[in-house]
């Protein structure tokens, strides 16, 4: 008996540990996909083209921080591109996450895209 828990133990930790770092990216990947929609909906309705990075930054940054905690230690960056000549927004959220709990592993970035069309009761001026 004890031989057999000597052999399986281990291989149960690395299972735990394998399960818990598959459920940190998943988690991860759809807060990252979460801030990305949310800063091109933010960008969407912005009337000044000036205004549109700081409006994703910060639905970006309000979404990857929650309770003051940064989601992203290794770092986050969002982009956008498109305006009033495209018709609508799209913004990509990158975010590096953790992972050096798990021997082996250090960080990952994961990538968030989304688009919304432009808000057609708001006056441009970009």
């Amino acid at each position: 008996m004890a031989v057999e828990f000597a052999i399986l133990a281990p291989a149960f930790v690395v299972l735990v540990l394998l399960l818990v770092v598959g459920g940190r990216i998943v988690e991860a990947q759809g807060q990252v996909d979460g801030a990305a929609r949310d800063a091109a909906r933010a960008a969407s309705v912005q009337v000044y083209g000036n205004l549109v990075q700081g409006a994703v930054q910060g639905a970006a940054r309000s979404d990857l921080t929650p309770g003051g905690h940064s989601m992203c230690p290794g770092g986050m960056t969002p982009s956008w591109t498109g305006g009033t000549a495209a018709g609508a927004v799209t913004v990509t959220v990158r975010c590096t996450i953790n992972l050096s709990f798990f021997p082996g592993l250090g960080a990952l970035t994961l990538s968030g895209h989304a688009a919304a069309p432009l808000d057609v009761y708001s006056q441009r001026n970009w």
